[in-house]
């Protein structure tokens, strides 16, 4: 993706995330993750706010919580292959339980630089052009 700063790079990762939607294959950089879940964070936010209001506003935060849920899941099967964990330890990200801190702990993570068996690296640069893995 072309990088012209950190509001167009959390537009262009939230988008991204969304339009690969249903890969569940394949590795999702450190950087892709979280620009992904920081737009998804700021977005449900708004929405609660809204629905907060009453009317036939309020539910506009469950629809995009169901909207948004298996982009969701996707990008963090494909975070926990980029660091070479199976999708199998996703359900303890799905219970609200204190489990939930392994799953945070993997997705901050560095990536594997190599090919592991879930496919070839990604590779995402920061502003500085450095790399985020």
């Amino acid at each position: 993706m072309v990088g012209y700063g950190p509001s167009m790079k959390l537009v262009e990762y939230y988008i991204g995330g969304l339009l690969k939607y249903a890969e569940f294959s394949g590795r999702a950089s450190r950087g892709e993750y979280w620009w992904f879940t920081i737009a998804n964070t700021i977005l449900a936010g708004i929405f609660w706010l809204l629905g907060n209001l009453g009317g036939p506003v309020s539910i506009l935060s469950l629809l995009y919580l169901i909207a948004v849920l298996v982009p969701n899941l996707s990008i963090t099967v494909r975070r926990l292959h980029d660091t070479g964990r199976s999708s199998w330890w996703l359900p303890l990200g799905l219970v609200p339980t204190p489990l939930v801190f392994i799953i945070l702990f993997f997705m901050c993570q560095r990536g594997h630089s190599e090919e592991n068996r879930y496919g070839p690296p990604v590779s995402s640069k920061g502003s500085n052009g450095k790399q985020w893995r």
